[in-house]
């Protein structure tokens, strides 16, 4: 059995149909993070996949935030299924997968649930245990937002006490998604000078004890304790993937007697891209109970209503008319008698308008031959300066025995002499100075190339929203002399100077 976890960063950034990138992924169970969509959203083609039941979780707070979802191959259905961590998001009790919840007040239990990070599914093994996999988006931490902190804690501890619960109950386990936290400084291109501080961070050491005493295991470095620059994430505004420049906070965890006896492999797959993370696969030898014929959990989107064919439609919106009876005729032929009277008189009244409407039109049409201007006199240059009239006529009028039928002499239009007239000079020096090119960036002090430039995006910082220079370049390593340079230039704000005149 083949279980995959990635972070795709929006079901709309995949950059193939789902059903080929799950045929590329190759797995039995694919566990998709930050899917960023709604159930309002969820197109069928996401919802409806044959081969594959599919089970979603999504932000109740906000669109485009947020999300996860397990798909499993049909013949691996769950025998149940849930939503969220703490219990307040599934509505069907038989589909719970059950265990002890942590014990928060009611708005704490709510919030942890309803961003849409955690969804659960059980499946049956052959020799009667079963298999639980929890798929999580864990919160991340912004400095200017600290609150965030106790919720990414809360988060991590109903996590870890429903994984015990269903120890507890006999079962094998299987953590999968997107942590946010690197866990040791392998994990990371820069762990930074202090090491000290570096272990202290409440993520860091609450993962640290998820994984101690063996009880849960992190397979990929169970596989490959010393492995190197095993990067799962990478920044995109500074293009970091190009130079492998990242951290690793992708994981698929699973409990230590799954580990010892049935994990197989654990790798990354960053040649699949579209993603700023790439996918984590692991590989076991566990023996499912074929249920392809069996019916998957209520939550699963095969069954919502607008993709089960139960949806309202136009037609329930339509109501069926009565027969006219034969008693009814004659006061029917009354009816369409007032009827054809009240039209005759509609068309009277309608023939009369468009008589008072086609004399407003020409009066207005008449009104508009000849616009009456009055000449302002202002210092202000127009366009009809640029040109001036010729002292001589190119035609010459035939005679004609009455003064109302001579027409006026045409005007001949010439352009001036643009270098014997300095207004236009003028003109052209004060178009230039308004669309003039942009300044170029400078070139950067470690290649000599031209730079890029960027904006403060921290709402903390004085700086807010200037803008600077940087080298054009991928992130990398300081030693990495294809790598971006340490070139860092703010971009001077020229104050616009006002005209005195």
């Amino acid at each position: 059995m083949k279980i995959c976890s990635w972070n795709i960063n929006g079901l709309r950034s995949l950059r193939q149909p789902l059903r080929t990138v799950l045929e590329q992924l190759d797995c039995d169970i694919i566990c998709f993070q930050e899917t960023k969509v709604t159930r309002q959203a969820l197109a069928e083609a996401y919802a409806r996949i044959d081969g594959y039941h599919s089970f979603y979780s999504w932000s109740r707070l906000r669109e485009g935030y947020s999300g996860v979802s397990i798909i499993c191959k049909t013949s691996l259905a769950p025998i149940r299924a849930e939503e969220g961590l703490a219990g307040k998001l599934h509505t069907n009790l038989e589909d719970g997968l059950g265990g002890e919840y942590l014990s928060l007040e009611e708005n704490d239990l709510l919030a942890i649930d309803r961003e849409g990070r955690a969804i659960m599914t059980e499946h049956e093994l052959e020799d009667g245990t079963s298999l639980v996999v929890i798929n999580v988006y864990c919160p991340r931490v912004d400095r200017d937002k600290p609150e965030r902190l106790t919720y990414k804690l809360n988060f991590y501890s109903a996590l870890e006490q429903r994984a015990r619960c269903f120890l507890e109950r006999g079962c094998r386990v299987i953590i999968v998604g997107d942590f946010n936290v690197s866990h040791k400084p392998i994990d990371t291109c820069d762990p930074g000078d202090d090491l000290n501080y570096f272990n202290s961070s409440p993520s860091r050491l609450w993962f640290s004890k998820l994984i101690s005493e063996d009880i849960f295991i992190d397979t990929f470095r169970y596989l490959h304790p010393d492995q190197r620059e095993a990067y799962t994430c990478w920044e995109t505004v500074s293009n970091a993937r190009v130079n492998n420049y990242g951290v690793r906070i992708d994981y698929i965890i699973c409990d230590g007697a799954v580990s010892k006896c049935h994990l197989v492999n654990c790798e990354r797959r960053p040649d699949i891209e579209s993603s700023d993370h790439c996918p984590v696969i692991a590989e076991f030898n566990f023996t499912f109970k074929d249920r392809s014929q069996a019916k998957p959990p209520s939550i699963c989107t095969k069954f919502w209503s607008e993709f089960k064919g139960t949806q309202t439609n136009i037609n329930q919106f339509i109501v069926k008319t009565k027969r006219i009876r034969e008693d009814d005729i004659d006061s029917q032929d009354d009816k369409k008698q007032q009827v054809e009277e009240i039209t005759t008189t509609n068309k009277q009244t309608n023939q009369f308008n468009e008589i008072i409407v086609e004399k407003s039109v020409t009066t207005q049409s008449k009104s508009l031959i000849k616009p009456s201007f009055k000449k302002v006199k202002s210092d202000q240059s127009s366009l009809l300066q640029h040109f001036k009239r010729s002292s001589q006529s190119t035609m010459t009028p035939p005679p004609s025995s009455s003064n109302d039928s001579i027409p006026k002499e045409p005007e001949v239009i010439t352009l001036l002499n643009t270098e014997t007239d300095e207004k236009p000079k003028k003109s052209v020096t004060s178009w230039n100075q308004i669309f003039r090119p942009p300044t170029p960036p400078p070139l950067c002090s470690g290649h000599k190339e031209r730079c890029v430039i960027r904006q403060v995006k921290d709402t903390a910082s004085v700086n807010w929203g200037r803008y600077f220079y940087v080298c054009s370049r991928a992130n990398g390593a300081s030693d990495n002399p294809q790598a971006r340079c340490e070139h860092f230039q703010w971009k001077e704000i020229k104050k616009k100077t006002t005209s005195t005149n």
